[in-house]
């Protein structure tokens, strides 16, 4: 799979059961898969949303291939959705990367990860880096 066309980790308002997850992938995805990636993950409060930034904890989350024929349009939103502008990176709250994530038998891939890129001390950290556990939230 050419890196133009890897799947989407998921970690916070997109995954399955979250907010955002009716507007932007339901019926526009191909395969989710439960997965995790090396980070820390974080809160912004006042807004209800988290961010990933490298570190040495893991952050839970979804793996998903995006179907072929919503592939194009739905990063293009998804990439509005996490602010992110990939011709002017330093002006986006959020990166999308290509980074490692591990499926729960183990295998790794390679996904779109948005990584984050605002302000630093922007959220409190959330301990076992899922957004949807119940202590989290």
């Amino acid at each position: 799979m050419s890196e133009a066309h890897l799947p989407v980790f998921v970690y916070g308002t997109l995954r399955p059961g979250a907010g955002n997850y009716p507007r932007y992938l339901a019926g526009r995805t191909q395969k989710e898969q439960p997965a995790w990636t090396r980070g820390l993950l974080f809160l912004v409060r006042a807004e209800d949303y988290p961010y990933l930034t490298d570190g040495p904890g893991s952050v839970r989350g979804e793996l998903i291939d995006l179907a072929p024929e919503h592939y194009v349009t739905l990063l293009a939103a998804l990439d509005r959705l996490e602010d992110y502008v990939p011709a002017q990176p330093q002006a986006s709250l959020y990166l999308r990367r290509p980074r490692e994530v591990i499926l729960t038998d183990g295998t790794v891939r390679q996904a779109w990860v948005y990584l984050w890129n605002g302000p630093a001390g922007a959220g409190v950290p959330l301990p076992g880096g899922d957004f949807l556990a119940a202590d989290a939230r």
